[in-house]
């Protein structure tokens, strides 16, 4: 059975390649460009993974990493988010190890090291 993922960014180009990379792996993925809708989506499907930008428009990726850490059913309040971001200045580990952020990785994204960390947490 293939895992899956979903990925929540709001550049065509992140979505499209991430995609690519994810189906060509034999990853299940779903994308947003918006914030909105995320939440509703992980309350209704199963995710392996979560990757979020952190600045999205609509809900913002840390709003909704708190928001999925919050819900009520264990396995989709644990699931593995790993974030992405061009403004790391403003986030400290701490901060981001508080809300729960498994993993959080710099734009311009290195799509290697984004493979290796979702395999880290999910597994191939």
């Amino acid at each position: 059975m293939s895992k899956s993922i979903l990925i929540a960014d709001d550049s065509p180009v992140i979505q499209t390649l991430s995609k690519k990379i994810f189906f060509g792996l034999g990853y299940n993925v779903k994308g947003f460009k918006t914030g909105n809708g995320v939440l509703a989506e992980i309350e209704k499907n199963d995710y392996d993974a979560i990757i979020l930008d952190i600045i999205l428009p609509g809900v913002d990726g840390l709003t909704l990493a708190r928001q999925i850490r919050a819900l009520k059913d264990s396995k989709k309040s644990q699931v593995p988010i790993v974030t992405i971001s061009g403004n790391y200045k403003n986030y400290s580990r701490e901060e981001l190890d508080e809300i729960g952020i498994n993993e959080f990785l710099l734009k311009p994204l290195d799509y290697d090291k984004l493979v290796a960390s979702v395999q880290k947490w999910v597994g191939k």
